[in-house]
């Protein structure tokens, strides 16, 4: 249905071999003890409720413009909106018992510009409100309000019976089956020195839109069956089962371009992520072949990455859908999830 293209992946580690991926702007390294159970906590409730922060691809109840603002005093999207917003009350965001009893007016004011839920663009807001009860009563119940326990009892380990993954995965918002949002939290609590993992091999890329989006266009997958071809080029609606084997896909051939590349997963996660919602994002055609760049202003992948622009993706050449129509025709699968 889809394989690996090993030879390709190659190519694209040869090209990220290249570049050197900047340090997080959001990793914020605790002092002490306290610190690092604020951080646990926090990233805990914010990467439960990061799914589907992006514009006009909602299935279900789409914001009109996605989740973006000026948080503080700087224009930003996606993500960096639901970071930067969060941050501003962090304390109330990192509390398990304030998490508890939030509700969606408040978290509209929180994801708004000027603490105005009228002013907010955030979707999907009862799904995120019950998201977050889900994490705030697990930990209150299993954990004492605190995520840093969840860690302590897992031995720091991710994978074994009781490790982190099987902890979180008890969490509704954490049940996806490629642990996208596990494998998020741990990642980035792990590189900022409040969970240091004990079998850091099992740490894998963010299986999410934007990762399919370019693994399917640069060919380091190739979509072998007809019908999956057809679905994923016509954004056609398909089942779980077929989201989760071109997820699995995509993954096996992060790995591969990892091992080649010799960049750590979190880099790498960070790079393709990047590149997904930059020069190959869903809003416009891809940013290369005939294509110069037209939002170098708000573009990330050159804040993240030690690249030279000069109007054109990094990988221009080396990925399959720069020269090929064929590939530049792929899109992500589409689904209405939860879970990224």
């Amino acid at each position: 249905m889809i394989v690996v293209n090993e030879a390709q992946c190659q190519a694209i580690a040869g090209r990220l071999r290249e570049q050197t991926v900047r340090a997080d702007p959001y990793l914020f390294r605790p002092a002490g003890p306290a610190e690092s159970r604020r951080e646990a906590n926090y990233w805990t409730f914010v990467i439960a409720i990061c799914q589907h922060t992006k514009s006009l691809q909602g299935r279900i109840d789409p914001a009109p413009l996605g989740l973006q603002g000026e948080a503080p005093g700087q224009w930003c999207r996606g993500w960096d909106y639901l970071v930067r917003a969060t941050r501003r009350v962090v304390d109330e965001f990192a509390s398990a018992q304030a998490i508890a009893s939030i509700d969606g007016e408040r978290l509209r004011a929180i994801l708004s510009d000027d603490f105005t839920p009228a002013h907010s663009s955030v979707d999907r807001v009862e799904e995120r409100v019950g998201q977050l009860h889900a994490v705030a009563e697990a930990l209150l119940a299993g954990y004492g309000g605190q995520a840093m326990n969840l860690y302590h009892r897992a031995g720091g380990r991710i994978r074994n019976a009781g490790g982190m993954f099987e902890r979180l995965a008890a969490m509704a918002p954490f049940a996806d089956p490629l642990e996208k949002k596990s494998q998020l939290l741990v990642g980035q609590l792990d590189a900022a020195g409040v969970w240091p993992v004990a079998d850091p091999e099992n740490l894998k890329v963010c299986m999410d839109y934007h990762a399919m989006r370019v693994a399917l266009r640069t060919g380091i997958v190739e979509v072998t069956d007809p019908g999956l071809m057809i679905a994923l080029k016509q954004k056609a609606l398909v089942g779980d089962e077929i989201n989760h084997r071109v997820r699995r896909a995509v993954s096996d051939a992060c790995d591969r371009v990892i091992h080649w590349s010799g960049v750590s997963v979190f880099e790498f996660d960070k790079w393709i992520w990047h590149l997904g919602r930059s020069c190959c994002f869903y809003d416009h055609d891809p940013i290369c072949g005939p294509r110069t760049c037209h939002k170098m202003d708000i573009c990330t992948y050159i804040k993240a990455v030690d690249y030279a622009c000069a109007g054109r993706c990094s990988l221009d050449g080396a990925c399959k859908g720069s020269r090929d129509a064929y590939y530049t025709a792929f899109w992500e699968t589409n689904v209405y999830t939860e879970f990224y």
